[in-house]
């Protein structure tokens, strides 16, 4: 997010993203980097847990890349049943925690903090609980630096509010996968044809732990299914070369920082050799409705016209949007008018790269 927004366009927009429709991680990746418009926190996190608080996975706002191996077991020991009836005693009085101490006495002692929280500035925290379904919660943790005041009554009530939206978002996010937009980063990777990786560019490498490390702990505690995925493509690229029925060296990934495709192709002739190099493309993909709905919080249209232009760049017909937004014909013809007229555009298939300037305003 470029520049500062005011307060109600922050909230109108995490009550956007969380109303989009899109998967449960999708929607809570771009929740958390979104959060700081409203609330200033520097490091953002999302844990899902059991009904008895014990945690299951995490999704993080910010890159955790060279301490994934070892963020798994540091939370896990963390976590032990005494603390977890702590958790479960305090917030059974109180919406959200903002101190240490309801969790641990000598927090500040814990390999938790000295190990994980202070390498990312991770002081002050506020963390409110969220009913997911009977059988798990969600844990939504904001942090900030020592050199930032700690955070206040109206910080815990700006989330508050955003509470009910993001159990909204986990009862209705859609497992369909969404439509993605064609523009996005890419990078380049050499392998050997035993899998292991020999080169990465800074984009490519910047991908690859997007796609790699946005949960964390149980899935962490699993062989790197990614490694895995893309040693199975080097292999595919030399049994294709000898002549094998096998699949097409190519494949996506979908999770919470959005779509990955990757392509595996041989290097000049390395093909004719056994320890040839093998060149992997990959190529990064987001929901195209996300990327209207980022666009459009830096648009001068009001909330209900982003809501009808955001259905109009998704191609809904009018009959849909109208049962969609329970609106009368003549209201959504008013709307549309009006948004053509702030846009300065004049038909529909000017709506769409229009909206998508704000972005990168």
């Amino acid at each position: 997010m470029a520049s500062p927004i005011k307060p109600s366009h922050a909230l109108t927009y995490l009550r956007q993203i969380c109303c989009s429709g899109l998967s449960r991680e999708i929607t809570i990746a771009e929740f958390l980097k979104a959060l700081p418009m409203l609330i200033p926190s520097n490091s953002n996190i999302f844990t899902f847990y059991s009904e008895q608080l014990c945690p299951t996975y995490s999704i993080t706002g910010f890159d955790v890349a060279d301490l994934a191996p070892i963020i798994p077991s540091i939370l896990n020991d963390f976590h032990s049943p005494q603390r977890q009836q702590r958790l479960l005693t305090w917030f059974s009085r109180y919406p959200a925690i903002s101190h240490p101490r309801a969790v641990d006495e000598s927090f500040y002692m814990t390999d938790l903090y000295n190990l994980i929280y202070r390498q990312f500035d991770m002081h002050h925290f506020l963390f409110t609980r969220i009913p997911l379904d009977k059988k798990s919660n969600g844990i939504v943790g904001l942090f900030r630096p020592r050199s930032q005041k700690p955070f206040e009554n109206r910080d815990q009530a700006q989330l508050m509010r955003l509470v009910p939206y993001v159990a909204h978002a986990h009862r209705v996010g859609s497992d369909a996968a969404p439509e993605f937009s064609q523009d996005g980063m890419s990078g380049m990777m050499i392998m050997n044809t035993k899998g292991a990786i020999l080169y990465q560019s800074s984009e490519a490498k910047r991908l690859l732990e997007q796609a790699r490390h946005p949960r964390l702990l149980a899935e962490m505690r699993q062989q790197d299914r990614l490694l895995v995925k893309l040693t199975e493509l080097c292999r595919n690229l030399q049994g294709i070369y000898r002549g094998h029925e096998l699949p097409p060296p190519s494949f996506s990934h979908t999770g919470p920082n959005g779509q990955f495709l990757f392509h595996a192709y041989w290097l000049d002739s390395c093909g004719q050799q056994p320890d040839g190099l093998i060149g992997i493309s990959i190529e990064h993909r987001e929901p195209l409705a996300l990327k209207i709905l980022r666009a459009m919080h830096l648009s001068p249209l009001s909330p209900t016209q982003k809501e009808v232009a955001l259905l109009l760049a998704q191609g809904l017909a009018p009959e849909q949007i109208r049962s969609h937004l329970h609106i009368k014909p003549t209201t959504l013809k008013d709307h549309i008018g009006k948004i053509y007229l702030k846009l300065d555009i004049h038909q529909r298939e000017e709506l769409l790269p229009k909206l998508l300037t704000f972005g990168h305003a």
